[in-house]
């Protein structure tokens, strides 16, 4: 015990012997003599991505020599001026392009970059000349065996004809045809069809993602046309809320959310433009080929978009993953990892990030195909897309300027009065220093032993990672300047701030994607993944076991390399074998539970192969070539003859509407969600779709439920995302983290939970209960969990308390105070159908029972399987 004391003792004096010296780094970081160290840490972290080992416009801020050297546009300091350094005018905005792409440096990192030029740029912590990229060496050629390249998910789709069903309403839709000769070869009957009131709901929810008004349903049941359930269906996919609930499943699997994760967390203001992107998109029905090719590569289809702006916003698709995880070339080569996954998984459904440090273990993906791939996305760089006219970004860069150069010789002035309070408190925390530390540090580098170096290596790296290194602020030095010096202080801090608030507001932009032109630097083959080990440099490429492709050139006047167009036009090429089985086997996913292929994001050998294989593969020519017509409005003979009656009808190429619509009035589609025994005992698992299956609602669904029968959900479509209310205790505040949540009564919380922030770092409660995905990986499927936190939320959260009174307040409006008539009212709102006599009954005796009755017993709606789930 005495010695962990004396122990703790020791590492208690140490640390506290640095607490001086992390107050001495702020100040001296500051001053000329280490401005150099300060400089090279901001570039470090915000430039390297771009100009360092990727020497973008041959520019390599790494080193003194490529400082000093500049790039292909000539140098980028001139020492001693700053606003003749090509690096600050563009750092600060002042003139394109702007650096960093998509961001601007903090207010203090551009500080540090002005002294540092001013004091001369002094390059003495910049490391020496970067070695040489290895020798050119042949990249391994591999021969894919008969059996890789005979594997299911390559082959290309097979046209084959519906069989004819012995059921006469099963042969109306190619679905129900093949879904019923799978179930009579393993002697199992199809459900009967549901009743109408479940169908609505089941249609809404899926749809909409919202439930249906008692008028709604009570309209359609009363409905006796024979395309009553038709004209259900076109209507509900002619919402503007279909949209909503679409995006919310592809956001999930482009790991979409509205902050970057990691320690800080930032936040991205400007984010949801891809999320509204992605509504408007479904609405529109866009053909998913274009789809497809606007987030891969808008910004090289904008010139021929008839809305350029819509194509470059969303190459915000590139730009979701999360950041903050460490910079340099490291950094880079994760961003391109997660880039190359979550568009392999969601596009094709290929784990081909299982190949960044070796081949595939068990698909036929070479490691050269990932970095064949590599090299279609390494030239991007983030870009902030103005979404105003050039005249407006140019005024606003003038104006910014002229306010900006009023403000130079005021904080010239202001540096100035600081520098000798400054100085002192340095010289104070530098003689509090061990004597063996004021040593290391002071000794000139080229004179330092190797302990000394260590030492300030292990000083450096605490410092600049420590907290504690803003305790010296600028408040620490007013508090020392005299009565005079504190009133121009403050005088000069205020006409500062007053010409800041002169600055015109910023315009809107969208996070985007470019590159820096036509000509990207090499990409190199890494063995084992290892950036310090780079092989020969590659060429663009695509997954060689489906096929070759050809890149296209970049026209004359290009300002992009083109390779990401060239790589969207592979991915919805029509002999592509994935792209469009795995989006036929989602849209299938999210109507029946399960997919055709139940690993959807996986159609490797590790995955399950399709239960359907002539199903999902007729669903994806349909998909690919819409209504099987030539270019002049003919149909193929010879098409025509393989097809069934229904598939003849007239839909576009690329539809997603479409498919929904012949999914949802197949009978499959149609069926009830009751087991039958017999059926059971031959297929429990329900691979071969006879009954439709009970889900879940996500927890989205499931607040927008609520809101909706509460009556107070806000419809209006996109926009700014809201910031419902979460309990600070569940979170750790700080400067980056925070979370200006609105009480759960205020209505601007009251939109749908698409709307709501999506931060990587914290976690609305009710989302995170029911299994909402966790915002880092591309989520195909997520879990359906049965856990008791679920039921303590929905009896004790505050939101679910206030909308339980919201809704009893709806009932007390729209049906008086008749107990029996609000009783009635709440279930058709909540579940679409009245209450059985036993449920009425009951709830009669309760509610004269409990002065809060009617609350409690919205509350009891809310919390029933039924309200939760969709049968």
């Amino acid at each position: 015990m005495r010695f962990h004391r004396t122990r703790k003792l020791i590492v208690s004096v140490f640390i506290l012997s640095l607490l001086p010296l992390c107050a001495w780094w702020r100040a001296e970081a500051q001053l000329s003599l280490s401005l150099s160290q300060q400089a090279y840490a901001v570039l470090r972290q915000n430039c390297f991505g771009c100009h360092g080992a990727a020497k973008t416009s041959e520019l390599d801020l790494r080193t003194a020599e490529g400082v000093s050297a500049g790039g292909e546009n000539g140098k980028v300091l001139v020492p001693g001026d700053a606003q003749a350094s090509r690096l600050f005018i563009f750092v600060t905005h002042q003139e394109k392009p702007t650096m960093p792409p998509g961001k601007k440096l903090s207010d203090a990192d551009i500080e540090t970059l002005r002294k540092w030029i001013t004091a001369g740029a002094s390059l003495e912590s910049f490391a020496p000349a970067v070695a040489e990229a290895p020798k050119a060496e042949n990249l391994p050629e591999y021969k894919f065996s008969a059996a890789e390249r005979g594997f299911w998910a390559f082959q290309a789709p097979k046209r084959t004809a519906p069989p004819r069903a012995a059921l006469a309403s099963w042969n109306h839709n190619p679905i129900d045809a093949f879904l019923f000769a799978a179930m009579r070869a393993k002697g199992v009957k199809p459900s009967p069809k549901a009743d109408r009131r479940t169908l609505i709901r089941r249609a809404y929810l899926d749809v909409t993602g919202l439930p249906p008004a008692p008028e709604e349903v009570t309209a359609f049941v009363n409905d006796k046309a024979p395309d009553a359930y038709e004209k259900l269906i076109d209507r509900l996919l002619a919402s503007p809320h279909y949209g909503e609930r679409w995006a919310r499943h592809w956001l999930d699997l482009v790991r979409y959310a509205d902050s970057g994760g990691f320690e800080f967390d930032v936040d991205r203001p400007e984010g949801w433009r891809y999320r509204d992107y992605v509504v408007k998109a479904f609405n529109e029905d866009k053909p998913y080929d274009q789809f497809i090719k606007e987030q891969l590569a808008g910004d090289e289809y904008a010139p021929e978009s008839p809305n350029a702006d819509d194509a470059i916003i969303a190459t915000g698709f590139l730009r979701l993953g999360p950041e903050g995880g460490g910079g340099g070339e490291r950094g880079r080569q994760d961003a391109l990892d997660d880039i190359i996954t979550t568009s392999s998984l969601t596009f094709m459904g290929m784990t081909v990030g299982c190949a960044r440090c070796h081949d595939h273990k068990f698909d036929p993906i070479r490691q050269t195909d990932f970095y064949r791939i590599q090299a279609v996305f390494a030239p991007t760089r983030p870009a902030s897309h103005p979404l105003v006219k050039p005249d407006v970004v140019a005024a606003h860069a003038a104006e910014t300027q002229r306010i900006e150069a009023q403000q130079k010789p005021l904080r010239k002035a202001k540096d100035d009065l600081e520098a000798p309070y400054l100085k002192i408190l340095v010289e104070e925390a530098v003689s509090r220093l061990p004597d063996y530390m004021q040593t290391a540090w002071r000794t000139p580098e080229d004179k330092r032993t190797p302990g000394q170096r260590l030492n300030v290596q292990q000083i450096r790296k605490t410092l600049e990672d420590d907290t504690l290194s803003q305790k010296l602020t600028e408040k620490d030095i007013v508090a020392r300047m005299s009565a005079e010096d504190k009133n121009k202080h403050q005088d000069l801090n205020a006409q500062i701030k007053t010409l800041d608030r002169q600055k015109p507001k910023p315009y809107p932009t969208a996070r985007a994607i470019g590159e820096n032109g036509p000509k990207p630097a090499p990409t190199y083959f890494l063995h084992r993944g290892n950036f310090d080990s780079k092989g020969p440099a590659v060429m663009p490429g695509v997954l060689s076991v489906v096929s070759q492709f050809d890149f296209p050139v970049p026209p004359a006047n290009a300002k992009s390399s083109f390779r990401r167009r060239g790589f969207a036009e592979w991915l919805t090429n029509k002999q592509n074998p994935l792209t469009a089985r795995v989006m036929v086997n989602r849209l299938w996913q999210h109507h029946f539970g399960e997919g055709l292929v139940r690993t959807p994001s996986n159609f490797g050998k590790m995955g399950e192969l399709p239960s359907h294989p002539e199903l999902l593969d007729w669903l994806a020519i349909a998909f690919r070539d819409g209504g099987m017509r030539d270019e002049g409005g003919r149909m193929n003979k010879t098409t025509e003859q393989t097809l069934h009656p229904s598939s003849l009808i007239p839909h576009p190429s690329w539809s997603i509407k479409a498919m929904h619509r012949l999914i949802m009035t197949s009978q499959a589609y149609q069926m009830a969600s009751d087991n039958v025994a017999a059926n059971v005992a031959l297929d429990p698992e329900n691979r071969l779709f006879w009954r439709m299956p009970r889900m879940r609602l996500e927890a989205e669904a499931i607040r927008d439920a609520m809101l909706a029968v509460a009556g107070n959900l806000d419809r209006t479509l996109g926009g700014p995302c809201v910031y419902p209310y979460i309990d600070p205790k569940l979170f750790q505040s700080s400067t980056k983290r925070t979370w200006p949540g609105k009480p759960d009564d205020d209505p601007a919380t009251w939109r749908r939970s698409l709307y709501v922030y999506s931060k990587r770092s914290i976690r609305y409660p009710l989302f995170e209960t029911f299994d909402q995905p966790n915002l880092i990986n591309s989520c195909e499927r997520r879990n359906r969990s049965t856990i008791a936190p679920q039921a303590l939320l929905m009896m004790n959260n505050n939101f679910v308390l206030v909308e339980a009174q919201k809704f009893a307040e709806r009932l007390r409006k729209e049906s008086g105070a008749d107990v029996a008539r609000q009783i009635m009212r709440g279930y058709q709102l909540a579940l679409g159908r009245a209450p059985s006599e036993f449920e009425r009954a009951k709830t009669i005796a309760f509610m004269r029972e409990n002065p809060n009755g009617l609350a409690e017993f919205c509350q009891a709606l809310f919390n029933l399987n039924e309200f939760v789930y969709r049968q």
